[in-house]
């Protein structure tokens, strides 16, 4: 089995990616996934009240995400410190539920899993797979699909001067699909296709 790591800048269609390798049979471990479910852990929850106050749960005990995210993406001069807090606590939990996952699939004999994972070099997870894809989106698409998630063009480019640049997650990649023809879905099934086949053609 191999391991396969995808990434890209915000909106750039990683998940999508992901999801195309699926129906080739891949499995896919969505590390975004694994955060919510790690913000679930009485033991997080424990240590992340301690860090940003009570102020990020709701009523019932539960993260309220947004608060959260104010508190790490905002315009405030320690943001930038508190995200490091944040994911110091959570990062190693999930990068626990990813390893578990990656086991999993490799038990099943999967013939590859995905790693769909935005933050895949700044938390240490490249080391867990042997190719890395990055997902090539411009500007102006990745804009239009963050602002379909709510988000302004400020919001976007401060979440990602939060991230390793956009064009050194490129360089560090192994392989790159372009996904800047939004209207030709036939042109990035073809793209990942070909990589599946270069990847896994020659296995038994």
């Amino acid at each position: 089995m191999i391991v396969v790591g995808v990434t890209g800048g915000i909106g750039s269609g990683k998940s999508h990616v992901a999801g195309l390798f699926r129906k080739l049979g891949a499995g896919v471990i969505d590390a975004d996934a694994m955060g919510h479910q790690v913000l679930q852990d009485p033991r997080v929850k424990k240590r992340l009240g301690e860090e940003f106050g009570e102020g990020i749960f709701d009523e019932n005990g539960k993260i309220i995400r947004k608060q959260l995210a104010r508190i790490v993406f905002g315009e405030s001069s320690d943001s930038h410190f508190r995200l490091v807090r944040l994911e110091s606590i959570t990062h190693p939990e999930i990068g626990k539920l990813v390893e578990q996952q990656i086991d999993q699939y490799r038990r099943q004999h999967v013939p590859a899993a995905i790693l769909d994972a935005p933050l895949i070099f700044k938390s240490g997870w490249a080391r867990l797979c042997d190719k890395i894809v990055f997902v090539d989106a411009r500007l102006p698409l990745r804009l239009e699909r963050a602002r379909g998630r709510g988000w302004s063009e400020d919001e976007l480019i401060r979440r990602e001067s939060r991230q390793l640049p956009i064009e050194e997650k490129r360089q560090r990649a192994t392989d790159v699909i372009d996904n800047n023809r939004p209207d030709d879905p036939e042109w990035l099934e073809a793209q990942v296709s070909e990589l599946w086949n270069k990847w896994l053609g020659n296995r038994d």
